[in-house]
C-alpha cells in the first residue's frame, strides 16, 4: 500500500470516529442522557513519523465523549458552548488538511513538525473547555461564575487556532510556489516544442508585488526529496531542491530590485533570470548533490556542465526569453576570469549576470548544504562583500546585498542580552552603519527560553537591549519558539 492510501485510509478512520462525537449543546432544559460505556478499541500507531503519532493521539482524544452529562444552561453558558462546538468543528476540518499529514519518508526533517505539536497542543486545550463545560452547575449564579473562566479558556483556544491557521496558509503559499517553479522547470527540461511561460511570469509578477516589509526566508530542502508532504504531488530529483534555491534566489532578487535605480525598469528580468538560472542543475546526479564529502574532479566536471545544459534548455524552449540564456550559461563566470564555463573576465559578462552571480553566492551560503549548516547571514554578507573585493565577483553586484541588511526581516535572532527576537525591519549598513546591528525587532523569548504570550516590539537602536549577536538555525529555533510561535520555527 502506497504512502498516499495509507493517508487516505487513516483520514477516514478519524472522520469516523470525530463524528461520532456527541452534541455539546443541549435545547433549553434538556438534560442529555449519560452515555453507555463502550468499550473502547486501542488505535495502535502505524509506524511512520512523530507528527502522524501527534495527530492521531490528538484526534482520538478530542473525539472522546464527555465524562458527565450538562444540566439546564444559562443563556452565556450555551453561546460559550455553541462556540466551543464551532471551533471543535473548525480543527475536525483543519484535522484533514494534508499539510499535517507529515513530512514525506525522504525527508531530512528532524523531530515532529511544529504545527501538528500546535494543534496537538490546541486540541486539547478546547477539549479541556468543553468538558469543563459539560460538568457546569445547577445554580445559574454558579455557572456565571464559572462562564469567566471559560470565556478565557475558549477565547486562548481560538487565538492559538487563528495562529494556527495563518501558519499552515503561509505554508501552503510557500509550497504551491515551489511546486509552480518545480513543475515548470522539469517541463522546461524535457520535451523539445516552445514551453507557454505563463506560469513562470504569474510567479514572478507574484514575488514583486509581495507587501513590502515581508519576511525575506531561505526555505530548504534535501536533494532527493520528491514532495513537499506525505500525499502531494512527486517530482524526479534533484528538482525540487533546485527549484527551492531558485525560488531562494528570486525572493532576494525581488527585494534588491524594488528600489533599485539601476534595475527598478527591468525588475521583472531580474526575477525571471533568478528564477531559471540554474534549471541545467535538473540534469545533475542528485546523488551528487547529496554527498558530505567534498567534491572531486568527475563532480566538478558534472557541475560545470549544468551552466551550458541549462541556456540550451532556455534557448530551445523558451523562445521569447533567449536573452536570459546567457545568465543561465554565465552565473558561475568570476570577474577575475577564474569561473567557468568559459573563464570569462567581469567586462565579458553582462550586468544581470554579475547580479545573478552575487546573489546566487549569497543564497548558497545562507541555505544549509549536506556538508555544512547554513551560514549566519551577516556572515554570509561579509564573505560575499570580500569576494567583490577580492575581484571574485563584481563589486557593483555584491554592494547591492546591503540592502538587504545584516540580518534580512523575518531573521530570527539572539540578542547580546539573551533573549530571542523577530526582525521587523533591516538596517542598510552603507547608511547606518553604527545601528546595521540593531534593528526593530518583536522579542518573543526571554533569556531563559520562556516564549513572551504575546511579542514585545523594540527598536534596538533607541533602547539598552543590547544588539544581535546571530541568526538562530532552524534547530535552535524550532528548540525556542516551536511551541508558542510554530510560524517562525
Amino acid at each position: 500500500m502506497n504512502d498516499t492510501r495509507k493517508l487516505l485510509n487513516r483520514i477516514a478512520e478519524f472522520r469516523q470516529r470525530l463524528e461520532a462525537m456527541p452534541r455539546l449543546v443541549p435545547a433549553v432544559g434538556e438534560r442529555v442522557p449519560e452515555p453507555a460505556p463502550q468499550k473502547t478499541k486501542p488505535v495502535a500507531v502505524e509506524a511512520g513519523t512523530r507528527t502522524q503519532a501527534i495527530l492521531e493521539e490528538s484526534l482520538r482524544q478530542l473525539g472522546g465523549a464527555p465524562e458527565s452529562s450538562p444540566v439546564a444552561l444559562s443563556n452565556r453558558a450555551r453561546r460559550l458552548l455553541v462556540d466551543a462546538q464551532g471551533l471543535v468543528t473548525r480543527l475536525k476540518i483543519m484535522a484533514d488538511d494534508p499539510l499535517l499529514a507529515g513530512p514525506p519518508p525522504s525527508s531530512q526533517t528532524d523531530g515532529a513538525d511544529p504545527l501538528a505539536v500546535h494543534f496537538r497542543e490546541t486540541a486539547s486545550m478546547t477539549e479541556a473547555a468543553v468538558r469543563y463545560a459539560l460538568t457546569m452547575p445547577e445554580s445559574a449564579s454558579e455557572q456565571m461564575r464559572l462562564c469567566e473562566g471559560l470565556e478565557g479558556m475558549i477565547d486562548a483556544a481560538r487565538r492559538r487556532f487563528e495562529m494556527l491557521a495563518n501558519a499552515l496558509e503561509r505554508r501552503r503559499c510557500e509550497n504551491t510556489r515551489i511546486d509552480t517553479l518545480t513543475r515548470f522547470l522539469c517541463n522546461l527540461d524535457s520535451g523539445s516544442s516552445p514551453l507557454d511561460p505563463s506560469p513562470l511570469l504569474s510567479l514572478a509578477d507574484e514575488l514583486l508585488n509581495e507587501e513590502p516589509g515581508r519576511p525575506l526566508r531561505f526555505a530548504t530542502c534535501g536533494a532527493g526529496e520528491t514532495q513537499a508532504f506525505l500525499g502531494s504531488e512527486k517530482f524526479p530529483a534533484p528538482a525540487r531542491f533546485v527549484a527551492m534555491h531558485s525560488l531562494n534566489c528570486a525572493c532576494v532578487a525581488a527585494r534588491l530590485v524594488q528600489h533599485d535605480p539601476e534595475w527598478r525598469m527591468q525588475a521583472r528580468d531580474v526575477v525571471l533570470a533568478a528564477l531559471l538560472h540554474d534549471v541545467g542543475m535538473l540534469r545533475i546526479d542528485p546523488a551528487f548533490l547529496a554527498e558530505e564529502a567534498k567534491w572531486d574532479e568527475e563532480h566538478r566536471t558534472a557541475i560545470k556542465f549544468h551552466t551550458r545544459s541549462g541556456a540550451e534548455r532556455i534557448l530551445g524552449r523558451l523562445p521569447g526569453f533567449s536573452g536570459l540564456a546567457g545568465i543561465a550559461a554565465g552565473h558561475h563566470e568570476r570577474a577575475d576570469g577564474s569561473g567557468y564555463p568559459a573563464g570569462l573576465h567581469n567586462d565579458q559578462v553582462s550586468p544581470l549576470t554579475r547580479l545573478i552571480a552575487a546573489i546566487d553566492v549569497y543564497v548558497a551560503m545562507c541555505s544549509a548544504r549536506p556538508h555544512r549548516e547554513p551560514m549566519d547571514s551577516r556572515a554570509a554578507l561579509t564573505d560575499v562583500l570580500l569576494m567583490g573585493e577580492a575581484g571574485q565577483l563584481d563589486r557593483v553586484a555584491t554592494d547591492k546585498l546591503l540592502s538587504l541588511g545584516l540580518y534580512p526581516s523575518g531573521s530570527i535572532v539572539e540578542l547580546s542580552d539573551g533573549w530571542t527576537a523577530l526582525v521587523l525591519t533591516a538596517r542598510d549598513p552603507r547608511s547606518e552603519m553604527q545601528k546595521a546591528a540593531r534593528p526593530q525587532v518583536a522579542l518573543l523569548a526571554d533569556p531563559a527560553g520562556r516564549a513572551l504570550a504575546n511579542p514585545r516590539f523594540l527598536d534596538l537602536a533607541g533602547s539598552n537591549s543590547g544588539n544581535v549577536i546571530r541568526a538562530l538555525s532552524g534547530h535552535d529555533r524550532l528548540q525556542r519558539l516551536g511551541r508558542s510561535y510554530p510560524e517562525w520555527a
